[in-house]
């Protein structure tokens, strides 16, 4: 992923954060969009709790693999890093997520729309306070810096494998998250994340049982 073809984990997690950053900014405008409406409909509201909890799950599942595989492997390597804040604001946007999480079941069961959707953007809200920071310091002091490490390419390819595995693990089903995290990509870092992913899940994603799984995103996703 690099200009020598080699992989390069901290332009992957760059690239993760640009997902991030869209979802809050399409998620905050759908929701000042439906809180105007006097009720959302069933296509609409299929399409944006899938997204919502796409987000959640992307955001959690990054967040656990930085605390548990990311920061520990690099802190010795790059210690100017301030890891205990970034992990200490992780426990903040965690309780973003729990009223994202309330807040969405409640949407999907259709209870109290207007009440939930206030809630999603106070969850929202407190991811949105700190993220821009957050991730400038983790992509300038963290992911911006491993390529001058140096690595061993079967070292960064190891270490993304787990980490993938470990992402994977902690996240949602991936007939929403692999298209949440592509289509919230320009064109030019999804044909470069897509490498990422064998042919058949490709496959499975755009012709296969998976396709009528997360169509109903396609309206906050980008072409």
């Amino acid at each position: 992923m690099s200009n020598e073809n080699q992989p390069d984990l901290g332009e992957d997690y760059i690239r993760l954060h640009k997902v991030m950053t869209r979802g809050i900014e399409v998620s905050k405008h759908s929701i000042d969009k439906y809180m105007n409406e006097e009720a959302m409909d069933e296509l609409n509201r299929e399409g944006f709790t899938n997204y919502i909890q796409s987000f959640s799950a992307v955001l959690h599942g990054h967040h656990m693999v930085e605390d548990q595989k990311i920061f520990p492997y690099f802190k010795d390597q790059l210690p100017e890093v301030p890891y205990p804040r970034l992990t200490s604001e992780h426990e903040i946007f965690n309780q973003g997520l729990q009223e994202i999480n309330t807040a969405t079941k409640e949407l999907t069961a259709k209870n109290n729309e207007l009440e939930s959707l206030n809630l999603l953007k106070s969850g929202l809200n407190k991811v949105d306070k700190l993220w821009d920071a957050h991730i400038q310091i983790e992509n300038t002091q963290l992911y911006g810096k491993i390529r001058s490490l140096d690595m061993d390419p079967e070292e960064m390819n190891k270490i993304g494998n787990e980490s993938k595995e470990f992402f994977q693990a902690h996240s949602g089903p991936p007939y929403l998250v692999i298209p949440f995290v592509l289509y919230n990509l320009s064109l030019d870092d999804r044909k470069i994340i897509s490498q990422s992913f064998p042919d058949e899940v490709i496959n499975q994603l755009l012709f296969g049982d998976w396709k009528d799984k997360w169509t109903s995103m396609q309206p906050y996703l980008l072409k």
